[in-house]
């Protein structure tokens, strides 16, 4: 049976696809998008967390590490070394103020379908479903393939949210079973798109263009409005008139930068490269709202 690794589920969610949602977090993705509001998403393998705020200092976290993996660092505070953690969470079970946690807990198809369907009547009332989000969640497409047809024998719908950085054959994987996919555009540039993401574009583009002409399902492209980055006025448009060359698009979001992830940098001993910037909210991005009237497709900011 598929397994994937999920960091997080999220019950009650309703800005992820339509009614009331349970959203799964799938660990591992290639881009490193230097606001990404999920850092402990970016690596494929488990992580220890750490939290400062129920930190008491104690120490007995490294007292008690027979790998000698773990730090105290000044601007951290109690940081695991990954190259040297064996994962035994010993750590973890020894902070009797829970400030550590592991990151990423391996999950049959059949232990997530338990899971989510807790819930069941919610989605039923609301016509909400699961979500699947990361990370990347489609480097796990057969997971979420045979999640999605077990979940269609409840008639409950599926959602993905991709940055589309990943194998065509992926995609089309799970094209005939998500009744939704959300698809993210951070930049047409493709040499900024590298330097804000560590990657190039080609194939995020590619595979966009390759879903608006054969994906069945409900298609949203969503744009992160980031200061400095992607926020100027060419760079919109350049995005809007490729969205405008597209087929079966039902509509673009604009989704306003915010630091909520910020304290989980912290916890994983790196450093947040987006400084002090302030989050936007959505009042932030009406200044950009009289570029949507030249375009025919519906617009949401979120």
């Amino acid at each position: 049976m598929e397994t994937a690794r999920v960091f997080n589920i999220e019950r009650f969610a309703t800005e992820d696809g339509e009614g009331i949602r349970t959203v799964v977090f799938l660990k591992g993705c290639e881009l490193r998008c230097k606001w990404c509001a999920n850092p402990e998403s970016q690596e494929f393998r488990r992580e220890i967390l750490f939290k400062k705020a129920p930190c008491t200092n104690c120490g007995r976290c490294i007292e008690i590490c027979n790998q000698k993996a773990i730090d105290l660092r000044e601007e951290f505070g109690f940081i695991t070394n990954a190259s040297l953690c064996n994962y035994c969470e010993r750590c973890v079970d020894y902070c009797v103020n829970n400030a550590r946690c592991v990151v990423g807990m391996d999950m049959s198809v059949d232990e997530l379908i338990k899971e989510v369907l807790k819930d069941i009547e919610y989605y039923k009332m609301s016509g909400g479903g699961i979500t699947f989000s990361g990370g990347e969640p489609l480097f796990y497409s057969r997971f979420i393939k045979e999640c999605s047809k077990k979940l269609k024998e409840y008639n409950i719908t599926t959602l993905v949210e991709t940055c589309g950085y990943i194998d065509n054959k992926n995609m089309k994987e799970i094209c005939d079973y998500s009744d939704y996919i959300f698809y993210d555009i951070k930049h047409m540039n493709s040499e900024k798109h590298k330097e804000l993401t560590g990657k190039d574009n080609k194939l995020i583009i590619d595979n966009l263009i390759w879903l608006s002409n054969n994906y069945k399902g409900k298609l949203s492209v969503r744009y992160p409005y980031i200061p400095g980055c992607n926020d100027d006025t060419d760079s919109i448009k350049q995005f809007l008139d490729f969205i405008q060359t597209l087929d079966n698009i039902r509509e673009v979001v604009f989704l306003p930068y915010h630091r909520l992830g910020m304290p989980k940098y912290e916890g994983l001993g790196r450093k947040y490269e987006m400084g002090d910037m302030k989050s936007l909210t959505t009042s932030d991005l009406q200044c950009i709202s009289h570029m949507f009237k030249d375009y025919d497709f519906h617009f949401k900011i979120l």
